[in-house]
């Protein structure tokens, strides 16, 4: 058994023959989950969701496609093992920008990919055409949607900041993926446009991902730490080299004038761009995760309060903000459901 699969739950029985395998390929990790009960849950009863089997691993250090697409199709041969049944619908959640329905990547600044036929290699590989690709935060819009904090509400849009951030966007209960299979890229959306523009590593400046993503506040603060800015983070944290968003967070709460002047910059940043977005989209809810937004509860306050200023009164009347359900699995969990819509015949 490969290494991705040590650990593994053991699989269990279930009565329901509505299997799908999930994957979530991040930046950093990569999760798997074999899940039956799809239908009912998706459906009729979350709690009809059965994790078969599901197991982790970290991406590691080669990331070319032919790698990737060789680990991710041994471990998609093992799942269906487990399960005893080769014809299971496979969904893959890809930190990284798509192109159509195909699992074309454009971009992926973490995989440090361009132009990869990504979908195309993995039907390959697995001699199978039930596999799709799907962008990672669509996948967890979508377990946030059908199962958790947004479950069967018709209109959602759900942002998460974590190393970056994504957007996913329900409307009339369905998932909108966009012409070219961008949509809802919110990270991406500019903010600052002229020659002060942050890089982005999408490859073009002024994105609030460059501002308020927790990858560039944290590399930001350490720079600006390391040139002469004083912060009680330094000490929270134990050094500069240590210093991270959740550091400039408590130092906000004990009055630290570095992080609440930082704050006071990128949280207007991000809580206009999810106004913007509201008062165009008119969602009945807002869902707000990742890992990175859930450490910095200062942070989170001010953006808040920034996007009552500027969201358009008659968006906000209906709107509910909630925080999202399912955690780690969410990935795998909203692949899977997408996978089992899509290709489950």
């Amino acid at each position: 058994m490969n290494d991705f699969l040590e650990g593994q739950s053991k699989p269990t029985t279930t009565s329901s023959d509505a299997l799908a395998i999930g994957i979530d390929l991040g930046g950093t990790n990569l999760r798997a989950a074999l899940y039956a009960g799809i239908d009912d849950a998706r459906q009729t009863d979350a709690s009809a969701l059965v994790t078969l089997a599901e197991a982790s691993s970290k991406v590691g250090e080669s990331r070319d496609p032919t790698t990737v697409v060789r680990r991710l199709g041994e471990q998609v041969r093992e799942l269906k093992a487990a399960a005893g049944n080769s014809t299971i619908p496979v969904g893959i959640g890809f930190a990284g920008m798509l192109e159509g329905k195909g699992g074309f990547v454009v971009n992926s600044p973490h995989l440090h990919w361009n132009d990869v036929p990504f979908g195309r290699l993995l039907r390959e590989e697995l001699a199978d055409e039930r596999v799709g690709v799907f962008n990672d935060v669509n996948a967890v819009t979508f377990a946030e949607y059908t199962l958790g904090s947004g479950a069967r509400a018709d209109d959602v849009l759900a942002v998460f900041v974590g190393t970056g951030i994504g957007g996913g966007l329900i409307a009339g209960g369905q998932l909108i993926e966009g012409a070219t299979g961008c949509a809802a890229e919110i990270g991406h959306t500019k903010v600052v446009i002229d020659e002060s523009a942050r890089p982005c590593a999408c490859g073009l400046r002024g994105c609030v991902e460059a501002y308020v993503g927790g990858h560039y506040l944290q590399r930001r603060a350490r720079g600006e730490l390391a040139g002469g800015a004083r912060s009680l983070a330094v000490s929270i944290a134990g050094g500069i080299e240590k210093v991270n968003p959740s550091h400039l967070d408590k130092a906000a709460a004990r009055g630290d004038d570095y992080s609440l002047d930082l704050f006071a910059e990128v949280a207007p940043l991000l809580g206009t761009v999810l106004a913007n977005a509201v008062t165009l989209l008119n969602p009945s809810h807002l869902i707000l995760g990742g890992g990175m937004l859930s450490r910095t509860p200062v942070l989170r306050d001010h953006v808040e309060c920034a996007l009552e200023v500027a969201i358009n009164p008659p968006a906000a009347k209906q709107l509910t903000i909630v925080d999202a359900a399912l955690g780690g699995r969410a990935g795998t969990v909203g692949a899977a459901l997408l996978a089992y819509d899509r290709y489950s015949y």
